[in-house]
């Protein structure tokens, strides 16, 4: 009997200690220029820093089961989750020659190599005005669900700044996030989480 108490003790306790942690509380809000969003996690700086230097990651789980994905088939799974008209938009992009954005860990500047791509593809969207452009906010799985939604439209947003400021028109682009949740990549190392990490174009050409 004493054992058993003992048990229920400690598993109480247990209890009480993870409750007692609980999760940082962080504010959206937008900062009022080009209507860019901002995270507040508490920090003094105030800019986007919701990781810590040893970030616990989110897994990808099916009832409560770490899933292990095999990289090699992941394209082809994500391409079959599209719409038809997603599958079209992202094959057009790739016919045209648009190139992705990659971004760092918890970062949404736009990198010297990104730099590169947008300006690949600012010179065909001015050779081609009724060209509209999508571009998609992605992240890796690492944050929570509503921080890597703001991360993802942050990403996509500067890249359109950095479009419009090329000379695109800015009606010629769109932009949405997706956040953590379309990943390219399934794998769990750096290499993967790099992939995921972006902003991907997608192009609607009217008739």
């Amino acid at each position: 009997m004493k054992n058993v108490a003992k048990y229920g003790f400690v598993v109480i306790m247990g209890i009480i200690l993870v409750n007692s942690q609980g999760c940082g509380t962080k504010s959206i809000q937008s900062d009022g220029k080009n209507g860019v969003p901002q995270i507040s996690g508490g920090g003094s700086s105030g800019e986007l820093s919701g990781f810590s230097q040893n970030p616990s990651e989110e897994r990808l789980t099916q009832g409560g089961v770490a899933i292990s994905r095999n990289p090699s088939s992941a394209s082809a799974r994500r391409h079959a989750a599209l719409t038809k008209e997603e599958q079209a938009a992202e094959k057009a992009a790739a016919d045209a020659g648009l190139q992705d954005v990659f971004f760092g860990y918890d970062e949404w500047m736009v990198s010297g190599a990104g730099i590169e791509a947008l300006n690949q593809n600012a010179a065909y969207l001015k050779e081609h005005p009724g060209a509209v452009l999508t571009i998609e906010g992605h992240c890796d799985e690492r944050g929570t669900g509503e921080y890597n939604m703001v991360l993802g439209d942050m990403r996509a947003k500067a890249a359109r700044s950095y479009l419009v400021e090329s000379g695109v028109r800015e009606k010629q682009i769109a932009i949405l996030s997706f956040g953590k949740e379309r990943p390219f990549c399934f794998d769990r190392n750096e290499s993967c989480y790099q992939q995921n990490r972006r902003g991907h174009m997608l192009l609607n050409l009217k008739n």
